[in-house]
């Protein structure tokens, strides 16, 4: 059973002997698109050379801080479209066949605020859904602040493609939903592509090693025991806590 563990692009060299070393595989993180905007081929191809020596699986999260790509503010949404190709080619270079996307949607828009919001987004993303499919990366959409998962699901046909997955982020729907894992699972089902498993306590998303806080993991064992098909399982909690928080989910899916 492969485990990945989030390792930031910026700490891809200290940290991949580590991780490598423990069995995981690295979910690439590229957080800060200024660090990203600065690398070069090189850059990624040393990284890829030192992922395939170990024979490691990669996928990727693409850059999020501050971005939004269907903002009212024209600069910021062609920056950040901007910065969102900058990581499907990274991840491309890097080896890799999906980059999990935050969406930059936020529950609390007014109802005039959502629709402009919705039809930005229509406008600008097919851009980058076409320059995904160009290099055979898949795109999965990550629930953020989303308090249910119909509003993934309207963004992925507004952006024009029916292949976008989404990657199910169990500590943001323990904060910011009131939905049940179930339920989630239910409505995204087989277009589930990855999963960030880490916990925390329903009122702040701390990022704790799975089992250490109130998401109903058992619930997602089960849900993915009777799944036909096994979705990327990556820890997203310090590498220090990742082995413990392996431990738990195998248990689970082996109980």
């Amino acid at each position: 059973m492969d485990f990945y563990v989030s390792v930031p692009l910026s700490r891809f060299d200290g940290m991949i002997d580590d991780v490598s070393g423990l069995g995981f595989h690295p979910e690439i993180r590229m957080t800060k698109a200024d660090y990203l905007a600065r690398l070069d081929g090189g850059d990624f191809e040393r990284m890829r050379k030192r992922i395939e020596r170990d024979s490691l699986k990669v996928f990727t999260h693409g850059p999020f801080f501050g971005l939004d790509i269907a903002s009212l503010d024209r600069c910021l949404s062609e920056y950040s479209a901007d910065c969102l190709l900058i990581g499907l080619e990274a991840t491309s270079r890097l080896g890799g066949s999906l980059m999990v996307m935050h969406t930059g949607y936020m529950p609390q828009f007014s109802r005039g605020g959502r629709r402009h919001w919705f039809r930005n987004w229509a406008e600008r993303m097919p851009r980058v859904v076409g320059r995904a499919r160009e290099l055979g990366v898949a795109i999965a959409l990550e629930n953020t602040w989303d308090d249910r998962p119909d509003v993934l699901l309207h963004l992925a046909d507004l952006a024009g493609d029916g292949d976008i997955r989404f990657c199910l982020d169990t500590g943001h729907v323990n904060v910011f939903s009131r939905l049940s894992v179930q339920s989630w699972w239910d409505a995204l089902g087989g277009r589930i592509e990855a999963l960030h498993l880490h916990d925390n306590d329903g009122l702040s998303d701390d990022h704790l090693e799975p089992g250490k806080g109130t998401f109903d993991f058992p619930s997602l064992a089960r849900l993915l025991k009777g799944s036909g098909r096994r979705p990327l399982l990556d820890l997203e909690v310090d590498l220090s806590a990742a082995e413990h928080g392996r431990l738990y989910i195998e248990s689970l899916l082996k109980g």
